[in-house]
């Protein structure tokens, strides 16, 4: 099979265009708002990724203007779209209509045009998965003839601090593939544009990024155990000993960790606590005390990382992530909700949350109702479009149908850089918001859509 890379066609150019267009200038979520009024007051950081610090700063004009950001974004992921779905050995016509499909929906434009380094993760994860499906089913294929895409993946990947692990899922198979050359440059590449793109960063206090919110620099890992042990805590019935809680004492009083709270939000689990930037170092105590705590309640720790990772894992074994817009019809509609009904994370963004940012052009505004109208379709239910633990199904579905893959191996090896983006996910806990697994639900989508399509099953 070759992967066959044609042009778009005039009727997917017009799709690109009315997003792009009907949302202009783009969209801005809180954290990336925090990051425009970062770089218009001359400060930089390399929380969100180095490299899309830069391209922010530079793309955004000094953090005025999103439209050249947007462009790059939405262009990126429809070449990434248009690259996977060619990786695909089905049909030329229903790849196309695959790509057809998949631009006709919200979800696509508006993320796309959503100013975020996920969108980049996403082109990242659609790249590698590519990749490995070509050096699965093409004859004779090589990863020396893709080395443009493993560059574009790697640095699409970089903008995450979970990328570098999917990273090294792509130096093991091009290493496995004997092209040792080839996972050198990878491994070169990957180290170039770390510190390339780190040059120049003056990292902040997390307290100047996130101001009265959990600060977040210092060493991640104390912050995860931390987090873990909040959890722990704070139940009424939690076996620490007092040695245990003279450790835990160094970093709050004991009544700050029993002040109970919910355990499915990581910033909301650490701020009673109070800490400061110097308390978030390696400990070789709380290491300890870690371990021994956790070791006594080991429910506790796991259910609150299955409730901060709701949208990466599958059913019938977990339950759905929350809802946008709350299930009770008895509760008054938008009772204690914004106007948009959001009282649970949505699948699509349809703001611009800074201000100086939104400067929106008035012929458009008869196509972003359109848009807004078709996004809040998808976001009212947002706890099936953005469960990414749901979207696994049809991905595993269409391998076993119709590629006929068995083996519990080949589908693992197939879906690799995906399962670790799962599998991130449910370690770290960051919290339960489907743009982490966008990437999933892309592929779950195409995967759905091509089931139809493809209506004889090879069994």
């Amino acid at each position: 099979m070759r992967a066959r890379v044609k042009t778009l066609g005039l009727h997917r150019v017009l799709l690109f265009a009315f997003w792009y267009l009907a949302l202009f200038p783009g969209r801005l979520g809180y954290d990336y708002a925090l990051l425009a009024r970062m770089v218009q007051e001359g400060e930089s950081t390399a929380w969100w990724g180095a490299n899309f610090y830069w391209m922010f700063k530079v793309l955004t004009f000094e953090g005025r203007h999103l439209f050249l950001m947007s462009l790059l974004g939405l262009s990126l992921l429809t070449y990434s779209l248009y690259y996977f779905i060619n990786a695909l050995p089905i049909k030329h016509e229903n790849r196309k209509k695959a790509m057809t499909a998949i631009m006709l929906t919200p979800i696509y434009g508006f993320f796309g045009v959503t100013v975020s380094h996920d969108v980049f993760q996403v082109c990242g994860v659609l790249l590698i998965s590519a990749l490995v499906f070509r050096w699965r089913f093409e004859n004779g294929f090589r990863f020396s003839q893709t080395i443009p895409i493993i560059i574009l993946s790697i640095f699409c990947l970089l903008t995450t601090h979970t990328g570098i692990v999917i990273i090294a899922s792509l130096v093991a198979f091009v290493f496995y593939n004997r092209e040792r050359k080839i996972a050198l440059l990878a491994l070169v590449m990957t180290a170039t544009f770390s510190i390339i793109s780190n040059l120049g960063i003056n990292e902040p206090s997390a307290e100047t990024i996130f101001k009265d919110k959990v600060p977040k620099a210092g060493n991640a890992l104390t912050v995860l155990m931390l987090v873990d042990l909040k959890c722990i805590a704070q139940h009424p019935d939690a076996l620490i000993t007092e040695a245990e809680w003279k450790v835990l004492e160094r970093y709050s009083a004991k009544e700050n960790w029993k002040t109970q709270t919910t355990c499915s939000n990581p910033d909301a689990m650490v701020a009673p606590l109070g800490l400061k930037i110097n308390q978030t170092e390696i400990d070789r105590d709380l290491v300890r005390t870690f371990l021994s705590v956790v070791s006594r309640s080991p429910a506790i720790p796991f259910i609150s990382h299955v409730q901060r990772s709701a949208v990466a894992l599958p059913p019938p074994f977990f339950l759905p992530p929350t809802n946008q817009i709350p299930w009770n019809p008895e509760i008054p509609l938008g009772s204690g909700t914004n106007v948009a009904l959001q009282s649970g994370p949505g699948v699509l963004h349809p703001s611009i949350d800074e201000p100086s940012l939104a400067k929106k052009v008035a012929y458009f505004a008869p196509l972003e109702i359109v848009a807004q109208a078709l996004a809040l379709i998808v976001n009212q239910a947002s706890w099936f479009w953005g469960w990414g633990g749901l979207w696994l199904w049809p991905i595993y579905l269409f391998l076993i149908l119709k590629f006929r893959i068995k083996k519990l191996r080949d589908l693992v090896i197939l879906t690799i850089p995906t399962l670790l983006l799962h599998l991130s996910i449910f370690l770290v806990g960051p919290s339960s918001l489907p743009r982490y697994v966008m990437a999933t639900i892309f592929q779950g989508l195409i995967f759905a859509y091509l089931l139809i399509v493809e209506r004889k099953v090879n069994v």
